[in-house]
């Protein structure tokens, strides 16, 4: 075999088994997601014709890795438990520790739903997170045949799912 021949072999197993230990030492982010459940209730009364907000529920997250930064959130606003009258879910309203402003998601009143938002991403995942929702009573509920001037709605169970990742 001719001196050349026996470089350009040699220069080639070099360049593979390089190859090789930089690919499989490289080191891979963590992602993962946690689903953070309440057993707290999202309630409003409101008298007919008046908008607002609903109670507050808080989630508090916490366990992911310091770095830990949202990649996907998820808000499920739970089962309605009880309404009265004619109410208008307008938004659910989305707020977290890690930000100085909260998000308005479109949110029809659906019990159940799973809503996303983007504004939460690049945020850190660890912190305690808010949600409430705003309505509008269109018309009171009706009593022993009588049209009262009071609505009322509440959900319950709510629940947060946050996918992160820890590489940035």
């Amino acid at each position: 075999m001719s001196k050349n021949k026996f470089l350009k072999i040699l220069f080639s197993a070099l360049l593979i088994m390089t190859m090789a230990f930089t690919t499989t030492t490289s080191a891979y982010a963590a992602t993962g997601t946690k689903k953070v459940t309440s057993s707290g209730k999202m309630s409003i009364v409101l008298n007919k014709g008046q908008t607002g907000n609903s109670s507050e529920v808080t989630f508090r997250v916490s366990g992911l890795p310091a770095n830990a930064v949202i990649t996907k959130l998820e808000v499920n606003p739970g089962s309605l438990k009880s309404y009265s009258g004619a109410m208008l879910t307008n938004y659910l309203t989305i707020a977290s520790s890690n930000r100085s402003s909260a998000e308005k998601v479109s949110w029809n009143g659906k019990e159940n739903t799973t809503l996303t938002t983007s504004g939460f991403l690049a945020s850190r995942a660890n912190g305690t997170y808010t949600i409430s929702f705003n309505c509008t009573c269109l018309s009171g509920a009706i009593s022993h045949g009588m049209i009262l001037d009071i609505g009322s709605k509440t959900y319950s169970n709510p629940y947060i799912t946050i996918y992160w990742d820890d590489s940035f």
